[in-house]
């Protein structure tokens, strides 16, 4: 009988409660480039949910929304952000266009296919950014804080939980917050 199993089991979970935690990105990440001046405000990729795509999908597919805002000065706000529609998967799945419409309360907005595809040309896409729009910091606010967001992104449905968008609140919270107390907000994991 082994008499040190239970604290052999013991440390093992610890260890990976402690490599689980620790492997989560920050919900902002902020970059700055000397050279050119750049500011750069990203939050962590939030997922989209009830996206089922009719052809090839894989369970190993998942698809996110991340927020992208630049400006050129340190410690500067952007005037507008760019949601990026990101994949992630092995396997290469056919979406109709690349079009993006959202619901955010009672409001709708869309964003036509970049590429002016054609509604029945379907295109292939595999990890990666997929589609992207941009949005004033309005409607970015919005975005964040109202209790439903669903809409479309090339042809198929999707929703975003209040809780799934708290990196967008955390965002904003630390733009309005100022270069003071940037590193708490930026490093901040709660909502």
């Amino acid at each position: 009988m082994n008499v040190y199993a239970p604290e052999s089991w013991l440390a093992l979970v610890l260890v990976f409660l402690i490599a689980g935690c620790g492997s989560s990105s920050p919900p902002v990440q902020i970059t700055q480039d000397a050279s050119s001046g750049q500011t750069t405000y990203k939050t962590r990729q939030m997922r989209l949910s009830g996206i089922e795509m009719t052809q090839g999908l894989e369970k190993g597919n998942r698809f996110y929304m991340q927020v992208v805002g630049t400006c050129t000065s340190q410690d500067c706000v952007p005037r507008s952000y760019d949601l990026h529609f990101v994949k992630e998967g092995m396997q290469s799945v056919q979406i109709e266009g690349r079009g993006v419409s959202l619901t955010i309360g009672t409001e709708t907005l869309s964003w036509k296919d970049p590429q002016n595809r054609s509604v029945n040309r379907a295109s292939t896409i595999r990890s990666g950014t997929f589609a992207r729009v941009e949005v004033t910091s309005e409607q970015l606010s919005t975005i964040g804080g109202v209790d439903e967001v669903s809409g479309t992104v090339g042809g198929e449905g999707f929703s975003i939980s209040h809780e799934a968008r708290a990196p967008i609140r955390q965002l904003l919270r630390r733009l309005e917050e100022g270069p003071d107390e940037s590193s708490q907000a930026s490093s901040s994991q709660g909502d």
